[in-house]
């Protein structure tokens, strides 16, 4: 009898422990094909702050490596330039979200070429509050790119900056484009300059349809003399470096320059 009586006990127990147990978190298809279809890399640089980088695909040409920062400030992630895409902008987000365990809630978008702002629909739909020139909105819209819904006026002037929490936004003036901005993360003196600058060892200055080389060669001396502390520079494209990119950038500029008169009639 005693034995009967153990055995359902037993019998009770374990239907109990059976019906009390969690349900399996269902798998989500939709953001498993999306992190396949568009894979983010986050590489670590220093404590809580990361380089995202994505690739854009253009049909006959070599995938585009497109870079920006994630910042884990404080109770807060801060992302400094969203991918080339919605959907790919959709993929960085779960990735942060996953990597740090906080989703993303403010944006710092850099200026309004497509590579910059081409996600910034999706990260707005997100609930990202996003920061920018005040002249990004405009210029992306006369170009057929997504524009940001708000911006920055403390930005407007040249060689103006402000604060999104701990990082330091400065507009040193035109450059690669009308509108770019530079981020700088005191604490770890990190630059990211976006594409203002250039990646390690690339011999071209890339897109120049925007730029104003003169104007482009003195923001960047402005950019150093502003923050001589840097220990790496972060570019929009390609590998980092040390603020000698910065002077790999100038040099390249001076040299369009030359060439530039040279072939003048």
């Amino acid at each position: 009898m005693l034995k009967r009586s153990l055995l359902a006990a037993a019998i009770l127990l374990s239907a109990c422990s059976a019906a009390e147990a969690p349900a399996p978190k269902p798998v989500d298809n939709f953001l498993t094909q999306l992190q396949a279809d568009y894979p983010v890399t986050l590489s670590k640089i220093a404590d809580d702050v990361w380089v995202h980088t994505t690739n854009y695909n253009l049909p006959g040409q070599s995938p585009i490596p497109v870079n920006g920062l994630v910042v884990l400030d404080g109770d807060e992630v801060i992302l400094v330039d969203g991918a080339w895409g919605e959907l790919a902008t959709l993929s960085l987000l779960e990735k942060i979200k996953t990597e740090t365990g906080k989703m993303p809630t403010k944006m710092i978008v850099t200026h309004h070429h497509a590579d910059r702002t081409a996600g910034v629909d999706a990260a707005e739909w997100k609930g990202l509050q996003v920061f920018t020139h005040p002249d990004t909105s405009r210029l992306a819209a006369a170009a057929g790119f997504p524009a940001p819904d708000t911006s920055v006026a403390a930005l407007k002037e040249p060689k103006s900056r402000t604060k999104v929490g701990s990082l330091e936004i400065a507009y040193p003036g035109h450059g690669h484009a009308e509108d770019n901005l530079v981020v700088y993360l005191p604490s770890e003196n990190i630059l990211y300059a976006g594409c203002a600058v250039r990646g390690a060892g690339v011999k071209t200055l890339g897109n120049t349809s925007n730029a104003d080389l003169e104007k482009w060669a003195e923001s960047l001396q402005w950019v150093k003399a502003t923050y001589p502390d840097t220990k790496l520079v972060v570019p929009g494209h390609g590998q980092g470096a040390n603020i000698t990119l910065l002077d790999a950038t100038y040099s390249l500029i001076k040299d369009a320059q030359t060439a530039a008169k040279d072939e003048a009639p």
